[in-house]
């Protein structure tokens, strides 16, 4: 269990990201804690990954050490930080920082007394939970960490490009779409009451919200600005991040389904013309969460003109309504589209 104390200084400075590597992280804890479950296109895809890859992300990122090191999800001031803005900062990780993450995963110094705490266990628990350190892993904890940092920015580079990249359109709009409900708790019901939200009816106290998690942590009094970060590849409980002053807290995302689920493709290509359906009722099928533009052309597999017309005519049928968050246009379906794509069971969709 993880109790969050939400003050005053914290709700404040409250932010959001979407994070890719943060994503990585996830898929790679993914495939190691879930091999036969859905989404079946990630182990497919991992396969393709180099041997070399997989054996370096599969040693720092081993759920069995209950740690993975915080250098590999780097944060940045961004709300939509660049695969390459994040590769270059983990490259760019200082030694001592490494150090301090190393220590946590790897037999490395002696066990951190705080982070035994925060796991509800002994020192002597929580160092059996650490494991001996690869040659690369000793190097840089000796001082030499060009190695270690140049292999695991490749690492991460290559599974971003092979596991996630030809998904990542879905998910950034599945993540954003996440944040943009929220953001309209903010603005309805205040800071507190978005961050509530976010607890998903766990407990809260008046003080602190006690989030479901195998970790045992107690943030209340910690004066860090807190990141949320919204991924479509966790089930339950939360990943946390400490980076300087600020705290990441990854969730569970609303809607991961469309990229999880078990008739989820993982590609953002366009769909089969064998089910006869016209290019607006593809548009309004695909809605299920509020979409901007771009991200429905890329999913569909069509030109971005060719789906700004197409929603331009649905909005002025009354079948799609927008509304504009930051620089982008979200669409969504209206209850008249909602029937269309829910027919009885004996009628047929009409193709427009």
């Amino acid at each position: 269990m993880i109790r969050l104390g939400l003050n005053d200084h914290q709700l404040s400075t409250l932010r959001f990201t979407v994070s890719p590597l943060m994503h990585v992280i996830h898929a790679v804890l993914w495939i190691q804690q879930r091999p036969h479950q859905p989404p079946a296109w990630l182990p497919r895809r991992w396969s393709q990954v180099s041997p070399r890859s997989r054996a370096l992300l599969l040693d720092l990122i081993d759920p069995a050490t209950h740690s993975v090191p915080d250098f590999l999800i780097p944060l940045t001031d961004q709300y939509r930080p660049s695969a390459e803005a994040e590769l270059a900062a983990v490259a760019a990780t200082p030694l001592d920082d490494l150090r301090a993450h190393l220590r946590l995963t790897y037999q490395l110094g002696p066990v951190d007394e705080r982070f035994a705490g925060h796991m509800g266990v002994v020192p002597a628990v929580a160092a059996k939970w650490r494991k001996a350190p690869s040659k690369l892993v000793a190097g840089a904890w000796g001082g030499q960490s060009g190695p270690l940092l140049a292999a695991a920015e490749q690492a991460l580079r290559e599974a971003w490009q092979v596991l996630l990249a030809p998904t990542w359109p879905v998910i950034r709009s599945v993540t954003e779409t996440d944040v943009m409900h929220r953001l309209q708790l903010v603005k309805s019901a205040g800071m507190s009451s978005a961050a509530l939200e976010l607890v998903d009816g766990e407990e809260w106290d008046g003080r602190a919200a006690q989030l479901d998690s195998p970790l045992e942590v107690d943030l209340t009094r910690l004066r860090h600005r807190i990141v949320l970060a919204p991924s479509v590849l966790l089930d339950g409980g939360r990943s946390l991040v400490v980076s300087g002053d600020e705290l990441l807290v990854g969730y569970p995302c609303r809607a991961r389904a469309l990229v999880i689920g078990p008739h989820a493709t993982g590609v953002a290509s366009q769909e089969s013309a064998a089910e006869g359906l016209g290019t607006r009722h593809r548009l309004i099928a695909a809605l299920e969460v509020p979409q901007p533009g771009h991200s429905l052309a890329a999913r569909l597999g069509l030109s971005k003109a060719t789906v700004s017309y197409h929603l331009g005519r649905l909005h002025s049928s009354g079948l799609v309504e927008r509304r504009r968050l930051g620089r982008e246009v979200y669409y969504a379906r209206t209850p008249a589209a909602d029937r269309l794509t829910t027919p009885p069971r004996d009628a047929r969709p009409t193709p427009s």
